[in-house]
Parts: C-alpha cells; structure tokens; sequence
C-alpha cells in the first residue's frame, strides 16, 4: 500500500480549526500518514468585514513554536512540515508575497475564499442561477489572478464553492462545458510557472466529490501537468487523512503514478 500523504489540514491556530498541532499530527499518524504538512489559515483580511486581518502575520511563527514545544513527542517516521494556506491575494498582493517569503516555510498553498464583489462564499445564497453564473465567472478571475502570481507552490481546491452550494441543495458546479477554456487556461499558466494543484478530499467526505472534479485532473494530466499534492483539509481531528486513499486512487485513475511531498518549497513525488 502507498504511503498517505496530506498537505492540507488545520489546527487551532486556524480561526475554525478544533485541534492542537500535536493531537491534530497524532490523529494523522494514526490513520496512516507519513508526510504531514500542517497548512493553517493565513487570511490577509476578515472573511466577514474584508478589514485587514493582523493575524495573517503571527501565523507562521505560532505554528512555529507550538511544533518546537512537541517535536521530541512525535514519531520518529512523521515527516512533518509547516506550510500555509495563504488566501485573499486580491486583496493585500504584497502582503501575500512577503509573507510567502518566509525561508521556514516548508509549503504554500495559493487559495481562494472571498471576492470582493461578494464576499465570502460560504455566506452566498446559491438558489438564483443567474447568480451561480456570475459567481463562477468571478470565482475563475480570482483564480486567473492567483495563477498568474508566484508566491504559491500549489492551488488549492479548485472548484471547491460547490460545497456550499450543495448545502442548501443547489448542485452548481465547475464544469468543462461551462468554463473549459478558462480552466484550461489557469490550468496551463500553473504548469507554465511550475506549480501545481492539490486533489482536495473533503469533499469526498461530504458527496461532493473531489476538489478539483475528475474531468479537470484529467485535463490538467493530459497538458502535461505532474505536481498534484493530497490534502484532506481536516480541521479536527475526527477528519483527519479522511479520503486520502480514495484520492490516491482517484489520482492513478486519472493518470497520475505519483504524488507530491514538499520540503524548503521544493517537491520531490512519492509513488502512488
């Protein structure tokens, strides 16, 4: 069986996060994982009033000092690193690189939660349609921008608004019929640039399927893309490395025979 791997989860360090960085790591390893990258909410502004969030600062350090106080507690075998999911680059585009400059961090998640036109997603009422067409076209110029930049080494759960939308029982979703040639170009400005994607699993917990939707891992494979990275963005313990396996095989079905670990913001690929 293939080593699991998840690059995406929280800790209380994260506004919505319910576990200590030691219990959040110890669930992990006790579900199987091996390489653990512990990527925190790092927010430039408030998910509710848009106001710039000072916090965004204090994240890298915290997580910082709380793995130093539990590092001879954990098991020899966890590789364990300490990223970010840095979000709200329309917002504080300068403030989101320097803050990706940190030489400690092991990992960046490039991710999208709050447009300016809107904003935060998981606050949206999904039932006019008219507003779904909108609100994808805006989610895709959000991405387009975060694409284009260079702080990040993999996008975050592309397509991921469907959860919410699904939670009040309106199945709009990001699909190639719809937005094949925007996906297609965000999807070739990441190869360009020599980033990747990661196959999101929450969604695979909660029937909305992978983050991003197998068609777009397939395309994103058949333009040459490589670097795909599992996380199952557990914010709790009970959570945690839900899926992961799922989306291994998820990710050999759409032709992938490896997944990405990152060390130094450097990946090396690990065999599926």
């Amino acid at each position: 069986m293939a080593v699991l791997t998840d690059f995406h989860c929280h800790t209380d360090i994260s506004p919505d996060g319910r576990a200590s960085l030691y219990e959040m790591a110890m669930a992990e390893y006790a579900a199987g994982v091996r390489y653990l990258c512990i990527t925190n909410h790092c927010d430039t502004v408030h998910w509710r009033t848009l106001a710039f969030s000072p916090l965004c600062r204090t994240v890298a350090l915290r997580q910082r000092q709380e793995l130093e106080a539990v590092r001879e507690r954990l098991p020899a075998d966890l590789h364990l690193g300490l990223g970010l999911e840095l979000a709200e680059l329309i917002f504080h585009p300068e403030l989101t690189e320097e803050l990706s400059g940190d030489p400690a961090l092991d990992f960046v998640l490039g991710s999208h939660h709050i447009t300016r036109e809107f904003g935060d997603y998981h606050e949206l009422d999904y039932h006019d349609p008219d507003f779904c067409r909108r609100m994808w076209d805006v989610y895709l110029e959000n991405l387009q921008w975060v694409a284009d930049k260079d702080y990040f080494d993999v996008m975050a759960h592309i397509g991921y608004v469907r959860r919410y939308a699904m939670a009040q029982g309106v199945d709009t979703a990001l699909t190639l019929a719809e937005h094949g040639q925007r996906v297609e170009r965000i999807l070739r400005t990441i190869i360009r640039n020599g980033k990747g994607i990661e196959l999101n699993c929450s969604g695979l917990r909660d029937g909305c399927g992978p983050f991003p939707s197998e068609e777009i891992l397939l395309l994103y494979r058949s333009l040459g893309g490589e670097t795909v990275t599992l996380g199952s963005d557990a914010h709790r313990t009970e959570d945690a490395a839900k899926c992961l396996a799922l989306g291994q095989e998820i990710l050999k079905k759409c032709g992938f025979s490896s997944v990405a670990v990152f060390t130094g913001r450097k990946a090396d690929f690990l065999p599926i």
